[in-house]
């Protein structure tokens, strides 16, 4: 209802005889009130007074302006969330229930202690809670006998490295604060005090020796913290499946620097191969420096290049040479899977030989069609063996070929292999070979209808041999 804050005619309550008829009647003079409220106003002058009610009138505009274009909560909102809160299942979903409860749980951890500020969140079964210090606090913290020099080791990290310090909350204890009461009382957890980050980008980039080829990665960002003696960055690119860091000395004269770079696969599990995020780029970064192309970086922070390399060379690391292995493995997997059109999952927990991987790589070399020889990459010449027929016919018509000729031969089953866990039959294997002729092991008068007969085809001019499978074209349609 309507209702005026100071009254519109003498007698009425709170007049104000020095105000205007257009002061009385402007919006500035009225207020929104319940029935009840804009009769009690005016009951109880003395409680009700001008400043009290425009101080109302305000706040009520304020949360009004904040409300706007936002739904209020329901009834039945609230009952869900009530009912999330005692049985631990929401009956419905709620888009700000998750950041109102972080919020909830902050400022009742901060109501323990108000000189800090509290940020709670979870993810993946882990509860985070990180406090600041809104100003100097002294606290005692104690340390286990048990885990002293850990702490102390890490502790000169931190300080001279600018490394996080991470260790067992059980190992310590921290006074002068009810907030790290409650905190350190309920669950075990990882105690950590992290150093102030600085946002930085690495450019990485690899450069071929002999031609001077350049191909460049994708930035890789993440944050600087800086020690006393040294500083580190550390950062991940294409959706953190690859992370990178490094230290580095603060001493200008000092050019080395320790690298770090690594793999986290987890985003493939259950993938098909087909499918696997950013492998491309991947593949391609492993391959070329397993293959000595040098590593090239360069940081920069807020677009100023602050630190570059002159060109490292990885090619003998071990995780470089096991991880670009393991990458090319994956990518005759996915070859495989594509031309017989096998859905086929990543799984991290696969398992190979050194046989296996090169029994894979000769499918794959069938498939794309590499393996295609002349008489130079032949040992031996291809052999078979003929039953001769009752009248020694066949055998007769093959010795009495003189111009070169070709020959099919085609696997009776072909061979089972195995990917990720998954057995896969392969089609029959088929030897072509072109430009060949005969040779008979014998002489025709001694054969008789049975015999078996050994033929050897020995490479004419133009001598071509090749191996397929014989329903690779199908498959791949």
């Amino acid at each position: 209802m309507a209702a005026h804050i100071c009254a519109a005619s003498p007698g009425g309550a709170r007049y104000d005889k020095s105000m205007t008829v257009l002061e009385r009647k402007s919006i500035e003079n009225g207020i929104w009130l319940c029935s009840n409220c804009s009769i009690d106003i005016d009951r109880d002058v003395n409680r009700y007074t001008i400043s009290d009610l425009k101080i109302w009138k305000e706040k009520a505009e304020g949360a009004a302006r904040v409300e706007l274009g936002r739904k209020l909560p329901s009834s039945s909102e609230s009952i869900d969330t009530l009912s999330a809160a005692l049985t631990g299942y929401p009956k419905s979903y709620i888009a700000s229930a998750i950041s109102n409860i972080h919020r909830a749980s902050g400022k009742a951890l901060e109501s323990l202690d108000p000189r800090f500020l509290v940020k709670t969140s979870h993810d993946d079964g882990t509860t985070s809670i990180k406090v600041y210090a809104k100003e100097d606090v002294p606290l005692c913290m104690m340390i286990s006998s048990e885990s002293a020099k850990e702490y102390m080791e890490k502790h000169i990290r931190l300080i001279e490295c600018g490394e996080d310090l991470q260790i067992n909350s059980t190992a310590i204890s921290i006074e002068g604060s009810k907030l790290f009461d409650e905190i350190f009382g309920k669950n075990e957890g990882t105690f950590s005090i992290l150093t102030r980050k600085f946002s930085a980008t690495q450019k990485l980039w690899l450069v071929q020796n002999n031609t001077n080829l350049i191909e460049f990665f994708d930035d890789i960002q993440g944050g600087i913290s800086v020690g006393t003696k040294s500083f580190t960055f550390k950062g991940t690119a294409c959706n953190k499946l690859l992370s990178f860091s490094y230290q580095k000395l603060l001493d200008e004269n000092d050019r080395q620097a320790n690298i770090t770079i690594s793999l986290c696969l987890d985003q493939w599990e259950g993938v098909s191969l087909k499918f696997l995020p950013y492998f491309e780029k991947l593949l391609s970064l492993f391959d070329k420096m397993a293959n000595g192309w040098k590593l090239f970086t360069s940081l920069e922070i807020n677009g100023i290049k602050v630190l570059s390399s002159v060109g490292v060379e990885v090619s003998g690391w071990n995780y470089i040479i096991e991880t670009s292995s393991f990458l090319r493995y994956v990518n005759r997997c996915r070859v495989i899977s594509n031309a017989f059109r096998l859905d086929i999952n990543y799984t991290s927990n696969v398992s190979y030989t050194a046989d296996e991987h090169e029994c894979i790589a000769e499918v794959v070399e069938i498939i794309e069609g590499k393996q295609v020889y002349d008489n130079s990459k032949i040992t031996s010449n291809a052999n078979c063996d003929i039953t001769v027929d009752d009248e020694g016919e066949n055998v007769k018509a093959l010795m009495e070929i003189t111009e070169p000729t070709s020959l099919r031969m085609v696997q009776s089953s072909g061979d089972k292999i195995n990917i990720f866990d998954v057995e896969v039959s392969l089609p029959a294997k088929v030897i072509d070979l072109d430009s060949v002729l005969p040779k008979v092991d014998g002489d025709i008068k001694d054969f008789k209808g049975g015999d078996i007969v050994k033929v050897e085809w020995l490479p004419q001019i133009g001598f071509k041999c090749t191996v397929s499978y014989e329903f690779e074209l199908n498959a791949q349609a």
